[in-house]
């Protein structure tokens, strides 16, 4: 029995992301580890626990999860920026010393080739530590 990362993103792909890992690891006795890297325009925190625990209770109640939720700072009341890239949060999580994770599960979002050039991908920031198997989940694009 192992432990599976799986990254929480963006809300229009999330709950297929964890679906589908739920279910594997359900399958294989593993337990789940969800990080979400918290934005502007997220619900609360207690609202994606909420989400998550919803989640996993409709579709493996039996697998053993933990949330951790990072990203933005909380200042009086106000978010303010984290200095550190959401890629470099991620990755950090990821290969933490203390955490030995069978693989990580996150969306993979489909982009157009200018956007591609734009834009830096989480799941290819992943896949390039080469570090830890990565399973991609074909998900909707916001």
């Amino acid at each position: 029995m192992g432990t599976v990362f799986v990254a929480y993103g963006k809300e229009s792909s999330r709950e297929p992301v964890l679906e589908f890992a739920a279910e594997r690891a359900a399958a294989a006795g593993d337990d789940l580890f969800v990080y979400h890297i918290r934005e502007l325009d997220d619900p609360s925190d207690e609202r994606i626990r909420t989400e998550i625990e919803e989640v996993m209770q409709r579709t493996a109640p039996d697998v053993n999860f933990e949330v951790s939720i990072g990203g933005l700072d909380t200042q009086e009341g106000e978010y303010e920026q984290s200095r550190v890239s959401k890629r470099k949060q991620l990755l950090d999580t990821i290969t933490a010393t203390d955490r030995d994770y069978e693989y990580v599960v996150m969306g993979n979002v489909e982009r157009g080739p200018i956007e591609e050039f734009v834009l830096s991908s989480m799941s290819e920031a992943v896949l390039d530590t080469r570090r830890i198997p990565v399973m991609l989940v074909p998900a909707a694009s916001d």
